[in-house]
């Protein structure tokens, strides 16, 4: 049935690649023809606009040079200038006698007709507008052409020779003069416009896009530097949109044969390079998979495909055949190892037990002893742990009372770990304070301790009879004591002196406390303050006070209990950081319990 959909699910998915190769081909080949066909239509209506652009300046600059040969432009246009300067306020005549004139620039127009001293009838405006007249109509794309006289000392501007074709094929002589106000920002928009394609390209489209039209306004010499002369032309070229439309559909029908083309050659290129060497290596790889879901023994599924493509894919394979030889190995060793893992956690599972065993576990560890109570246990943070505790009577009057963590974790410090309660014991069975036995303890420790392991060790020798514990540190963890008086549990901070198995020949110091009846005692390691949880926040001592001053009235084995619920909550789903271990003691002295 796996089979089944596996193979439906491969045969979905044969040829897939080589379709993606041959769309990516049409793809990219369609884009980069797309960025070819605008860059080109750039290019070629550029080269239009630009060609009829320069075709209008031209037409305008030839006008001015046969004017200045064969026309008085100059006496035209001091005549111009007397007419206008004599009589400035037109404005209202003009709106008097043309109420219902909407001919936009004509508005701010004064329209001199025969009947207004008749300008267009001088012989000079007439050879003027003749040889206007002759330009226009030889061009078939020239528009209109005039003359533009601008005077900044009035501010007024006329225009006059005036042709136009009005955008049909036939020229019209206006043989008008026209004049208007006019700001000196407008000669600074002409002076833009003649020397910029795209500003002389929008100006005129805005008003008709259908038509692309040029304006030029070549400078004509004149001797008053107040007034500026201009020979305007304008031009409608028609027919570049089509042209453009025309290169437009060549240009994309090319592409389309060649993007087909292109994309032909490059699915078979690809599909003989990158597409078949692919699927070879596919197979190869699903028949590996197939066999080994199937146990069946076989080799060489990678490094027989003999690809010779010399690139990325070879190289794929190369590897995929190395891999191949090291899942062999890989296999053989694992198989080695596991064994060997088993092995080794069964003897873990041994040296933990046995670890387990070397601490007391019973309780209450001397039932026919009623002066004190007693609990401990210790949770390794692996297999076997650092940890240690012990109680243990060294006569008939005398509890000992220890508490230790080793320095590491797992087998070494088990290892140190089962030394280092031994020599404790062994040296405090021989008699002495806490102090002499540390320091013989310590030189024990320190021979032949090339890993520099070390131990921290608290230890109380409790004297039955009076209640005086004499108790040395060795860089651990100070005590809690709860008082009779109520006060509740309190540190019992003394000067801490070396860690044992660190230093040869240190010197240790005692100190001693007396215990009431009714009293009790928390030694621990620091895996209880330094316990973490999943926000990488400690326990810390805080909360260990407040918990166990929480529960002053429980025996010392719910006393423990109450604490390791409290280090559980705080700790949730986090592992354990390290060992954890406690001790609690009560006494009762020699009344039996209170």
């Amino acid at each position: 049935m796996n089979n089944s959909v596996s193979e439906k699910r491969e045969d979905k998915k044969t040829g897939k690649l080589s379709k993606k190769v041959m769309l990516s081909s049409i793809l990219h080949s369609g884009v980069l023809g797309t960025v070819v066909l605008l860059i080109s239509v750039g290019i070629f209506l550029y080269s239009i606009l630009s060609s009829n652009y320069g075709d209008t300046v031209n037409i305008a600059r030839t006008i001015s040079a046969v004017l200045q040969k064969s026309g008085d432009v100059p006496g035209l246009v001091d005549a111009v200038l007397a007419q206008e300067r004599e009589n400035q306020n037109f404005e209202e005549e003009f709106e008097k006698n043309n109420p219902a004139d909407t001919e936009g620039q004509l508005l701010n127009y004064r329209w001199y007709t025969e009947e207004n001293p008749p300008l267009a009838k001088r012989q000079d405006y007439q050879r003027v507008m003749d040889i206007i007249a002759t330009f226009n109509g030889n061009n078939p794309d020239l528009n209109g052409t005039c003359l533009m006289v601008f005077d900044k000392e009035t501010h007024i501007a006329s225009l006059l020779c005036d042709v136009e074709k009005f955008g049909g094929d036939e020229s019209v002589i206006v043989d008008d003069v026209l004049w208007r106000r006019f700001e000196d920002i407008e000669l600074d928009h002409i002076e833009e416009e003649r020397w910029s394609l795209l500003k002389n390209l929008i100006r005129y489209m805005k008003i008709d896009p259908r038509y692309v039209v040029f304006a030029w306004y070549e400078p004509f010499p004149y001797p008053d530097e107040n007034v500026i002369v201009f020979i305007e032309a304008d031009a409608f070229y028609t027919n570049v949109w089509s042209n453009v439309l025309s290169f437009i559909l060549i240009f994309l029908f090319l592409i389309l044969v060649v993007v087909l083309i292109m994309g032909a050659i490059y699915r078979s290129k690809m599909q003989k390079m990158i597409v078949n060497p692919i699927n070879s290596v596919a197979d190869a790889a699903r028949s590996y998979a197939l066999d080994r879901k199937n146990d069946v023994k076989k080799t060489k599924y990678f490094s027989s495909l003999n690809l010779g493509t010399g690139d990325e894919i070879e190289s794929l394979s190369d590897i995929m055949a190395d891999m191949e030889k090291e899942i062999e190995i890989y296999e053989e060793n694992l198989t080695r190892v596991t064994s060997e893992k088993e092995r080794l956690s069964a003897e873990l599972d041994v040296a933990s037990t046995i670890q387990r065993d070397m601490l007391p576990q019973i309780f209450p560890v001397y039932p026919e002893r009623s002066e004190f109570e007693v609990f401990a246990n210790m949770d390794p943070a692996k297999e076997v742990g650092g940890d240690f505790y012990d109680i243990f009577m060294i006569d008939d009057d005398h509890l000992a009372l220890v508490m230790a963590d080793v320095s590491g974790k797992g087998i070494p410090a088990a290892l140190f770990m089962v030394i280092s309660k031994t020599l404790i014991k062994n040296r405090a069975m021989m008699g002495g304070n806490p102090a002499e036995i540390f320091e013989d303890v310590n030189n024990r420790l320190c021979e032949g301790n090339k890993s520099f392991m070390f131990v921290t060790v608290w230890l109380g020798i409790l004297t039955i009879s009076t209640g005086e514990v004499v108790e040395a540190n060795a860089g651990h963890e100070d005590p809690f004591l709860l008082k009779k008086d109520g006060a509740g549990y309190e540190e019992l901070t003394v000067d801490h002196d070396l860690v044992l198995g660190a230093m040869k020949n240190t010197k240790y110091n005692s100190d001693s406390f007396v215990m009431k009846p009714g009293e009790k005692l928390f030694i621990y390691t620091d895996g209880v303050p330094e316990a973490t949880n999943s926000d990488g926040l400690r326990y810390e001592m805080p909360r260990l006070s407040k918990v166990l001053n929480d529960n002053i009235d429980a025996e010392p084995k719910e006393l423990l209990k109450k604490v390791r619920e409290d280090v559980d909550s705080f700790v949730g789903d986090a592992d354990q950081f390290d060992d954890l271990t406690m001790l609690a003691f009560k006494y009762n002295g020699k009344q039996g319990p209170l």
